[in-house]
C-alpha cells in the first residue's frame, strides 16, 4: 500500500493559484466517508500514479487547513484524473474509499515480456489482441498488472487465451476465457505480391507511348493535300 500526505483545502483557496504553486487539487468520496477537497504536491501524486495505476490501495495522510494532522486516514483507489490537454499535467484526481470487505472491479494493463520464436526465427509479426483486462477482487487483493510471456508463441499456430494468463487465486478476470491476447501473424511475401503490378505498369506505358505517335502520322498524310489546292486554281484560270 502506498502513502500520500494531502490537506483540506479552504474554500477560499482558488484552484488555478494552487496549479500554480505545484499543488494538484483532489476530491475524496466513497464508503463511510463525506466528500473531502483536498490538495497535494502534484509531483508526489505523480510518482504514485505511476506504481499504483487505478488497481492500488493509497492511503492518504490528511491534515486539516491548519496543518495539523488528523485522524482520518482514507483508504482509496484512483478513481479518475484530469489532464491539461497541452502539457498532460494533472490538474484533478478523484480518489474513490472503497468498501473493503466487498470486491471491485477495476481495469489493469498486461505487460507483454519475452520473446517469441515464430517472431524471431520465421519473421512473424506480435499482434497484441488486448492491452488491459478487468479483474475482479477484493481491494487489498487488487494487482498493478498481469505478465503475458509470448515466449510461448513458438509458431504461427499457437494462440494465447485469457484462460493462459496467470492470476493469484482472489484474482477473477471478467473476460470471456477463449478470448485471444496475442498471436504472431504470418509475414507477407512481398516479392510475389509485387510483381504482378509492375508487369501491367510497363505494358501500360507502351501503350500510351503508340497512341501518342498516331497524332503525327495523320499530319504528315494531310500536309500534301493542302499543298495542292493552289495548282488547281492556277488550272482553272
Amino acid at each position: 500500500m502506498l502513502n500520500l500526505s494531502a490537506r483540506i483545502r479552504s474554500k477560499d483557496e482558488s484552484v488555478n493559484q494552487l496549479r500554480k504553486e505545484g499543488k494538484l487539487p483532489a476530491v475524496v468520496y466513497g464508503y463511510q466517508i463525506d466528500n473531502l477537497a483536498i490538495k497535494m504536491d502534484r509531483v508526489d501524486f505523480e510518482k504514485a500514479q505511476r506504481e499504483a495505476g487505478e488497481s492500488t490501495l493509497i492511503k492518504i495522510d490528511l491534515k486539516d487547513e491548519e496543518g495539523k494532522k488528523m485522524k482520518k486516514t482514507p483508504t482509496v483507489l484512483i478513481q479518475e484524473t484530469q489532464e491539461h490537454p497541452v502539457t498532460d499535467e494533472f490538474t484533478h484526481v478523484d480518489f474513490y474509499q472503497p468498501d473493503l470487505k466487498e470486491k471491485v472491479q477495476v481495469e489493469i494493463p498486461l505487460e507483454f515480456v519475452g520473446e517469441s520464436l515464430a517472431v524471431k526465427e520465421e519473421d512473424g509479426t506480435l499482434v497484441r489482441n488486448l492491452s488491459e483486462v478487468t479483474i475482479e477482487a477484493l481491494p487489498e487483493s487488487l494487482i498493478h498488472d498481469i505478465e503475458v510471456d509470448v515466449s510461448v508463441l513458438e509458431t504461427f499456430d499457437d494462440v494465447i487465451k485469457v484462460k493462459d494468463l496467470d492470476t493469484p487465486d482472489k484474482v477473477e478476470i471478467m473476460e470471456d476465457d477463449d478470448t485471444v491476447v496475442a498471436l504472431v501473424s504470418r509475414p507477407q511475401d512481398i516479392d510475389e505480391e509485387l510483381e504482378e503490378p509492375i508487369d501491367e505498369e510497363l505494358e501500360d506505358i507502351e501503350v500510351v507511348g503508340e497512341k501518342e505517335e498516331e497524332p503525327e502520322e495523320e499530319d504528315a498524310e494531310e500536309a500534301p493535300e493542302k499543298e495542292e489546292k493552289p495548282k488547281k486554281e492556277e488550272e482553272n484560270k
